[in-house]
């Protein structure tokens, strides 16, 4: 498993699958390091049998998006046109099938969508402070791999 940030141009989103990796919209990436935590508890999980769904790549997204959810994981996926993502990459062989660029990490997140997607509380931001936003999601993340909701 690699976890890289990169660029993708995606042309029909409804054609996009893409089982050998995770791609994982800007605006809600604050940290590879969170990405990775995702990705490891999908992974754990998967190989428990506490599956959600029948892909490795969506399992990695719900767990992500900290949802049962695909629907709403999907709204952290990618979209149609040039798409800057984090990608959980589990067969590099298979990525020269698809057009990713790899580049250098460097935040570009929404701290609004963040906010309303794990339901982070303006109060929690103000004590723990911004910088603290990447633990406030692998929170959320955590709670839900540990209770699945």
């Amino acid at each position: 498993m690699k976890v890289c940030f990169g660029e993708l141009v995606v042309e029909k989103v409804s054609e996009f699958k893409v089982e050998f990796a995770t791609f994982i919209d800007s605006r809600y990436v604050v940290s590879l390091d969170v990405v990775e935590f995702a990705a490891k508890k999908a992974i754990e999980n998967w190989n428990r049998g506490r599956r959600i769904s029948r892909s490795l790549a969506i399992e990695t997204l719900l767990h992500y998006a900290a949802t049962r959810q695909i629907k709403d994981a999907l709204k952290l996926g990618v979209k149609k046109g040039r798409n800057r993502v984090a990608a959980v990459i589990y067969d590099e062989d298979r990525m020269n099938a698809i057009n990713f660029r790899e580049l250098e990490f460097k935040p570009e997140y929404d701290l609004r969508d963040i906010m309303e997607h794990y339901e982070i509380t303006s109060e929690e931001i103000e004590i723990a402070g911004v910088e603290k936003l990447p633990l406030l999601v692998r929170e959320r993340i955590a709670l839900f791999s540990a209770f699945g909701e």
